[in-house]
């Protein structure tokens, strides 16, 4: 993104590199002028345009004049009680009813799309700039601009798409970092109670995921470090590898809550059943900012894969996962096949594989906390990819999604 600031014939680029503006570097500079226009490194724009927009929304009093309407802009409110779904799309549950869910005025809808920092001209004198990164993700800037509206920002989508278009569009590649772990809970994992055949050794079924050639930080229990050690050494990986100890004592995500986490998940299906199973799995979120945060290789992108994903996901040798794209979390939503097609009603997310911008990555880590803890309190532990379904269902902004079952979520990623 390149920011141009205009007064009347005159202009300065204000370069600012993707994927987040920090307005704070460029504030006293931008407020020096009349207008800021925001434009995507790889679009060519037409300077006489540009004026004449200007003109245009002096004429009409408009704050904000959007130069690709490649998205529709909608101001309504969709209402969507997601709560309800839960009864719909979590199967996990046994004898669930509908007086067991109680809403305790959590929100029930959400904004669809409305603006984000996209190319655009932008009116400095009602143009409200945040003292923090904003991070370039449509869910983060959406709610942004929010607040703008709020405020009587005024958003007028210019059609004229003709004087704009696009050059290329490329994301850095091997810029990467995979994140993995796995903690032992010291309680063997039944097979799922429609998956029988779901029992394996986890050392054996890692080696897809550890022989991956990329930048990896494993964060593994001790009595398992000397056999990942082993694996990444044989592949030739250790110079990209960083293992870090955890233990049950230190590392459980919520460990402080497991009563009340056993008392929910008491009605769920095995292995879902088992609290520690449920805490563990979701105790990923940790690694990962715990990765992000002290960035290993000095990387922009992270991704996850589930230590023995090899169980049921395809990992290729030597295939590598590259960022596709800088404001979206990238992830699958699993399809099921039935009847010779496939069918989306399995309302789940593939949390065992997904990648993203470090930003963007934090912003997820953000939401499944309040998102746990809220279910928690109603009174229901689920697994977690049914929960990122959820997240997705009131974030879709956040999400890129692609439509893939099991087997293909490495490849397709």
């Amino acid at each position: 993104m390149m920011i141009y600031g205009v007064n009347v014939n005159s202009e300065i680029i204000l370069s600012d590199p993707p994927p987040y503006f920090d307005f704070n570097n460029i504030k006293n500079i931008i407020q020096q002028y009349d207008y800021i226009v925001l434009l995507e490194k790889d679009i060519l724009f037409d300077q006489q345009n540009i004026i004449e927009s200007i003109e245009f929304m002096n004429q009409n009093d408009y704050d904000q004049l959007l130069l690709d309407n490649s998205q529709e802009i909608s101001l309504e409110i969709m209402e969507y009680d997601y709560y309800k779904r839960i009864i719909k799309s979590n199967r996990i549950f046994k004898n669930l009813t509908k007086e067991d869910i109680k809403q305790k005025n959590h929100p029930n809808n959400y904004k669809p799309f409305q603006c984000t920092l996209q190319s655009s001209i932008i009116r400095t004198k009602n143009f409200i700039l945040p003292d923090f990164f904003l991070k370039r993700n449509p869910h983060i800037e959406n709610l942004y601009w929010g607040e703008l509206v709020k405020n009587g920002f005024k958003i007028f989508n210019d059609n004229s798409k003709e004087n704009f278009k696009k050059t290329s569009d490329s994301v850095e590649k091997n810029n990467l970092t995979i994140i993995t772990g796995f903690l032992n809970i010291r309680i063997k994992r039944p097979a799922k109670s429609n998956t029988t055949n779901q029992t394996y050794d986890y050392i054996e079924k890692s080696r897809g995921t550890l022989q991956i050639p990329q930048y990896m930080v494993i964060y593994c229990s001790e009595d398992i470090i000397d056999d990942v050690t082993k694996i990444r050494e044989e592949a030739g990986l250790l110079h990209k590898t960083k293992i870090i100890k955890i233990t049950l004592e230190n590392n459980l995500y919520m460990a402080d809550k497991l009563d009340k986490i056993r008392e929910n998940v008491a009605k769920n299906n095995p292995p879902y059943d088992i609290p520690e199973y449920i805490l563990a799995v979701n105790s990923r979120y940790g690694y990962i900012q715990n990765a992000i945060e002290n960035n290993y290789f000095n990387t922009d992108y992270f991704a996850w894969v589930d230590f023995s994903a090899s169980h049921i996901v395809n990992i290729p040798p030597n295939k590598i996962i590259e960022p596709k794209s800088h404001n979206k979390v990238r992830i699958g939503w699993i399809a099921r096949h039935s009847n010779n097609q496939f069918v989306y009603n399995h309302h789940c997310l593939g949390g065992g594989i997904f990648s993203g911008h470090k930003e963007i990555m934090m912003e997820l880590i953000k939401l499944h906390h309040l998102e746990f803890i809220k279910l928690t309190e109603m009174g229901y532990n689920i697994n977690d990819d049914k929960l990122l379904f959820l997240i997705m269902e009131q974030n879709p902004n956040l999400f890129d999604t692609f439509f893939s079952d099991y087997k293909n979520l490495f490849i397709r990623l």
